[in-house]
């Protein structure tokens, strides 16, 4: 079941956001970085997301999430890209099942979006460009003090 998350969920989307980090960016960037966004970081931040203004958040409890919002690279928004991705992670466990897609599609904005990734997961750019994204770009990104390859795909206006 997808829905909107309330704010007794923030504690399972920390956790399933601590679960799919480790099980995503372990070896795509430092360990460190991993660690350092617990499960305390996590809730802090969902805290605030949960009922911020302009996002729109989807949620299958226990399984994955997803996030858009208004587009914050000026770059794209140039382009026509005036929504932005800003999350869809799925538990290891479930991807495949189509959860994924689901996710994507309850979110999915009537305008063109992008969603930035970091470079190397593979699976995740199958994943966007067989829902119908394009490969744009792939540009080199500090944040937070790591610095990393990110790639960005854009998906049209429907």
């Amino acid at each position: 079941m997808i829905r909107k998350p309330r704010h007794e969920d923030i504690a399972d989307l920390a956790r399933i956001h601590v679960q799919a980090w480790r099980e995503t960016y372990r070896g795509l960037i430092p360990e460190a970085e991993i660690t350092r966004r617990d499960i305390g970081y996590r809730e802090r931040l969902w805290a605030k997301l949960i009922d911020a203004p302009g996002l729109v958040t989807r949620y299958a409890p226990c399984v994955g999430f997803a996030q858009v919002g208004p587009q914050r690279d000026a770059d794209f928004a140039d382009r026509g890209y005036t929504g932005e991705l800003y999350n869809l992670y799925v538990l290891a466990a479930h991807q495949g099942t189509g959860i994924g897609r689901q996710l994507l599609d309850a979110v999915r904005p009537d305008t063109a979006f992008t969603a930035l990734m970091v470079s190397g997961n593979d699976r995740a750019g199958r994943f966007y460009i067989a829902s119908g994204a394009t490969f744009l770009d792939r540009r080199e990104v500090t944040e937070d003090g790591m610095t990393f390859m990110e790639d960005a795909y854009g998906w049209p206006a429907p």
